[in-house]
């Protein structure tokens, strides 16, 4: 009798362990599964070159790199985007957001829109990550991925086979805009033609 109920016991145990694992450690489905394929993607690469137009303007090249930055002293990672008509936005976590240059239409949009419209590789990737992690205000299909960065609502265009992000759609209560993206492999060169812009940084 005592063996038989310490063997109903360890079934018991077993199989409630095994359920809430398969609960808590499920693997991601659909929109969470997305995501964290599109969260690779950004965290291969260091460079991304965009095609912007933003509010019905025309399109205006642009790049983003994700570098080291020296910043107030301090050594940080952060992003450079740098469009052709000479925009320059440098975003250094947590307390550095400036811009410079480009039009005065340009100016008036919020900085964090360009940098989700040019594709910034980390900027975009943490975000992805944790709603991945979260679970949460996460949508789309295949063929697009949908979710919300700081009160701007961001649907990223996807290549249905291999989740590569390909465009990126920004909308937000002063600005919205579309863009294609592409990711480059760095070069020392590149890197240094983005070192030699200069925003106040040293």
């Amino acid at each position: 009798m005592t063996l038989g109920t310490a063997f109903a016991v360890v079934v018991v145990t077993l199989t409630g362990g095994f359920v809430v694992q398969r609960v808590a450690l499920s693997e991601p489905g659909g929109p969470t599964f997305t995501a964290v394929r599109v969260g690779d993607w950004f965290g291969r690469y260091r460079l991304v070159d965009s095609t912007i137009s933003v509010n019905g303007q025309a399109s205006v090249h642009g790049s983003c790199l994700q570098d080291w930055f020296v910043v107030d002293g301090s050594r940080r990672r952060g992003a450079v985007l740098r469009l052709d008509d000479g925009l320059v936005v440098l975003d250094v976590p947590p307390h550095t957001l400036v811009a410079r240059g480009g039009t005065a239409a340009e100016r008036a949009v919020p900085p964090l829109v360009l940098l989700e419209l040019a594709g910034c590789p980390r900027f975009l990737q943490r975000r992805i990550e944790t709603l991945a992690q979260q679970r949460a205000d996460l949508g789309g299909s295949d063929r697009v991925l949908r979710f919300t960065l700081k009160g701007t609502r961001v649907s990223m265009a996807l290549d249905p086979d291999s989740s590569l992000p390909v465009g990126v759609t920004v909308a937000s209560r002063n600005a919205r805009g579309t863009s294609e993206i592409r990711f480059r492999r760095l070069t020392p060169q590149i890197r240094r033609s983005f070192k030699a812009v200069s925003l106040g940084t040293s």
